[in-house]
Parts: C-alpha cells; sequence; structure tokens
C-alpha cells in the first residue's frame, strides 16, 4: 500500500513541508533534464557561470529569427552567433554589457565558442560537420563593440 497524499482542490499529489496546508506539486521538485545537463557542463568547465550558457542559448534562437528564410533550414555559424551575441548583449546590459560578460567569465569572442561546444558536447545543442571552435576567432573586439 503506498500513502499518497493529494490536493482537495486540484487532486494533484503534493507534499506540505510548511504545515500550512498549502498545496505545493511534486512536479516542482523533479528537476527538469536540460537544467540538470546544464548544471553538469559548469561543473565540468567552471570557467564560465550558469547564465552565461544560458545567455548563449537566448542568443541563438534570436539568430535563429535573425537568419530564418522561408523553406530553408536555419543552420547558424559561429559569426553569425556572434553577431546575435553582441546586439543582444547591448540591448540587455547597454554600458554594462563588456562588465557583465566579464563577470560571467567571458572576455573574447573564442569564449562563446568555449561555451557552444561545451553545450554540444552536453548534447545541449546539435553542430554539423562544418562546425569549429575558430570560427569564434577574430569575432569582434569587445572593447570597440561594448564601449563603456
Amino acid at each position: 500500500m503506498t500513502k499518497r497524499d493529494l490536493c482537495e482542490v486540484c487532486g494533484t499529489e503534493f507534499t506540505d513541508s510548511s504545515n500550512t496546508g498549502a498545496c505545493i506539486p511534486l512536479d516542482r521538485f523533479i528537476p527538469d533534464p536540460t537544467s540538470v545537463l546544464l548544471t553538469a557542463v559548469v561543473a565540468s568547465d567552471p570557467r564560465f557561470a550558469r547564465y552565461a550558457y544560458i545567455f548563449v542559448q537566448e542568443a541563438l534562437d534570436r539568430a535563429q529569427k535573425m537568419f530564418w528564410e522561408p523553406g530553408k533550414s536555419v543552420h547558424i555559424s559561429g559569426q553569425k552567433l556572434l553577431e546575435a551575441l553582441r546586439e543582444l548583449t547591448i540591448e540587455s546590459f547597454g554600458k554594462r554589457a563588456k562588465a557583465t560578460l566579464n563577470s560571467w567569465g567571458i572576455f573574447k569572442c573564442e569564449d562563446f565558442g568555449e561555451i557552444v561546444f561545451n553545450l554540444v558536447e552536453a548534447q545541449l545543442l546539435a553542430k554539423s560537420t562544418d562546425d569549429d571552435k575558430a570560427e569564434f576567432q577574430n569575432g569582434f573586439d569587445f572593447d570597440t563593440a561594448f564601449p563603456s
């Protein structure tokens, strides 16, 4: 026999750790698989903050929208991703752009490449046979791209 606590209102299984009678669905305690993988990526390469990885994924989504053409598959090269990253960084952080990236462990475009390939290794991103870390070399100068 298994005892399960069910919410009297919604019928979902819950736990009430605070003894307040509040319904706290148990699925809140089950970690998202992507979050678990991302935690492992950050643990395996702690040079970059967790948010740096999330930000790169956001920029990739932006790049896919920027370069999308009807009827064609979208492949985002390192240079296209860098363009999206630069725009998103300026838009998101303004004059604090460079300082924010630096606080996440990102000091040059090659660092974005390291993050991308860490995500590829964790199977959080896919790559084509043409993708290479070298695409992130000579991207842009942080001092020029992100003036204070």
